[in-house]
């Protein structure tokens, strides 16, 4: 008899069990259906900004040719180096650009390499000497736009010494440009 009453009660708990787990199946199902049948289409979008750098003249600075110059200009094309970037924006978030120009050798004496950065209508945004190495910001915190593009042109050139002349002869310079883009939040 005892153990009719003990095979009662498992049967009983089993039942209750089985009844629990459905009932908790049925009650997740419903939660869910009722959740997504409750979001509007556009509750989820999300919006990111994107952005495009075309290095056309390419990233990185290896062993241009230069000559000692006086005076160079946004026309500049000779005897200096040259690189032209355009950065686009096709998101949806505005964003500000920082550029940098990263050395990692130069074998010129002391400020006798000098670059500058331009904008796409010939503006001078920065100036300055290169370093023997190191990073050196050229703009930061540059608006640009959703949906715009904007270019700029960085030209490094040798500042004509003519004491310096034949010990600088076979120098050589590398590095790369680095564009940094960050979204602005609203």
């Amino acid at each position: 008899m005892i153990e009719d009453n003990t095979s009662k009660k498992r049967i009983f708990y089993m039942i209750v069990l089985i009844l629990t787990l459905i009932t908790m199946i049925i009650s997740v199902a419903l939660a869910y259906y009722s959740f997504v049948g409750s979001q509007k289409p556009e509750s989820t979008v999300l919006y990111t900004g994107t952005l495009k750098i075309n290095y056309i003249d390419g990233v990185f600075i290896k062993d241009p040719i230069l000559h000692p110059l006086n005076n160079i200009n946004y026309n500049s094309k000779d005897s200096v180096y040259r690189n032209s970037f355009q950065i686009t924006s096709t998101g949806t978030l505005d964003q500000t650009i920082d550029v940098n120009l990263i050395i990692t050798k130069n074998e010129f004496y002391h400020n006798e390499l000098k670059y500058a950065l331009y904008n796409s209508s010939g503006t001078k945004l920065a100036t300055g000497y290169v370093p023997e190495s190191g990073k050196v910001n050229l703009i930061s915190n540059t608006y640009l736009a959703s949906n715009s593009e904007t270019t700029y042109t960085l030209i490094i050139w040798w500042q004509d010494e003519n004491y310096k002349l034949k010990t600088e002869m076979g120098s050589v310079i590398s590095g790369r440009i680095e564009v940094y883009a960050k979204q602005i939040r609203y």
